[in-house]
C-alpha cells in the first residue's frame, strides 16, 4: 500500500511598523537600531492562518507536533504576492511585511 501525504506551505515575513518605517528615513536613522518583527503564514489544505511570532523555533516545533515536515525555505524578498500581504497585515496591527521565506511542508495522511 502506498503513503498518502498531505502538502502545505509555511511562510516567515519580516514586519515593520509604520513608527519603525519613518525611522528609517531619519536623519540619524544610523545612531538608531531598526526593529523587525516576524509573521508566519501557514498554508494547509483546508486553511489560511496568520500569527504574530517571536521566532521561528516555536511554530516548527508546534508544526513538527502536528506530524508536519518542514523543508528548508526559499528566500522570496520583498516580492510578495498580495495574499500574502493581506494575511500578514491582518495578524499583525500596524504591520508592513518586508521579505520572506517559503518553507515546503507535508505530512502523512492517515490511512
Amino acid at each position: 500500500m502506498t503513503e498518502k501525504w498531505e502538502y502545505g506551505y509555511v511562510y516567515f515575513v519580516s514586519t515593520q511598523s509604520d513608527e519603525q518605517r519613518r525611522l528609517r528615513n531619519h536623519p540619524d536613522r544610523n545612531q538608531r537600531a531598526l526593529e523587525y518583527g516576524l509573521a508566519a503564514v501557514v498554508v494547509d489544505g483546508t486553511s489560511i492562518q496568520s500569527q504574530a511570532v517571536p521566532g521561528k523555533v516555536g511554530l516548527l516545533n508546534d508544526l513538527g507536533s502536528k506530524g508536519w515536515q518542514v523543508e528548508n525555505g526559499l528566500n522570496l524578498g520583498g516580492s510578495l504576492p498580495n495574499w500574502l500581504r493581506e494575511a500578514v497585515q491582518s495578524a499583525v496591527a500596524d504591520a508592513y511585511p518586508g521579505g520572506a521565506i517559503e518553507h515546503y511542508m507535508r505530512r502523512r495522511r492517515p490511512r
